[in-house]
């Protein structure tokens, strides 16, 4: 299944462009399957999209991610360059996993394809969890998580059935922090430049204040919400102090 930036695009007609996609790998695949498996696909995609000269190289070997680029000529002589990440963290409940038939404009000469995403909880979800991440302060959450608000995707069903209360009372006031952190001066070095045009023309200092004043609203709501009824960490057989994951991973 497929998470975060290439989802929000694809499901959501997101105005913020991405450089990779990024994918989360079922526990049954194996490194083997998976070594093998990627440079055939990319070499299949680029060969439907009209790329030359393609090439596919390894460049992340891990235990958890790997990764592989795809380099290769597209119209008249423009070099293209493109990332997949396969991560092998695990994928949310099946509950919270769907079945989308993608159909790309035209122009990128890519028929039709059905691909596992995750359901707005879980996107929404993945989200608070990618932007509550170590040694992580991008606007690009604070941007995806507004742009689910606005959609009514909400984590509320996943954090209930799947995080303790004692994780989400942590976690609360840690995701507020972050997004009263992320101001308009990153957002505009590390997010705009990768916004659509006409978009990034409608944001500015006050545009991007309410932008994270309703993200930061909405967030505290989702932790409240999911708070009153969601378990205690024994009743879920964990320990109070455990990081879960609020993917629901």
């Amino acid at each position: 299944g497929t998470d975060n930036g290439m989802a929000m695009r694809a499901l959501y007609s997101s105005a913020r462009l991405t450089k990779d996609v990024d994918f989360d790998c079922e526990d049954s695949v194996s490194r083997q399957s998976m070594s093998a498996q990627i440079p055939k696909a990319l070499q299949a995609a680029a060969r439907e999209a009209g790329l030359t000269d393609a090439t596919v190289n390894q460049t992340k070997r891990g235990a958890v991610a790997n990764r592989w680029t795809l380099n290769g000529t597209i119209g008249e002589g423009v070099r293209i360059s493109w990332d997949v990440e396969l991560s092998s963290r695990g994928v949310p409940n099946a509950a919270f996993i769907e079945t989308a038939t993608i159909q790309p404009p035209t122009d990128y000469r890519i028929a039709r394809f059905v691909v596992r995403v995750y359901s707005p909880p879980a996107m929404a979800a993945s989200k608070v969890a990618a932007l509550l991440s170590v040694s992580r302060s991008v606007p690009r959450d604070v941007y995806d998580l507004y742009e689910l608000v606005i959609r009514n995707a909400s984590p509320v069903s996943l954090w209930t059935a799947h995080v303790s209360r004692e994780t989400l009372g942590r976690k609360k006031e840690m995701a507020l922090d972050k997004i009263s952190a992320i101001g308009f001066e990153l957002a505009n070095s590390e997010l705009l430049p990768y916004v659509a045009r006409d978009v990034r023309a409608t944001i500015d200092v006050r545009a991007w204040d309410d932008m994270r004043l309703a993200v930061a609203e909405s967030v505290a709501l989702w932790f409240d919400l999911a708070f009153a009824g969601a378990k205690p960490a024994k009743e879920l057989n964990r320990d109070a102090d455990s990081d879960v994951d609020l993917a629901g991973r």
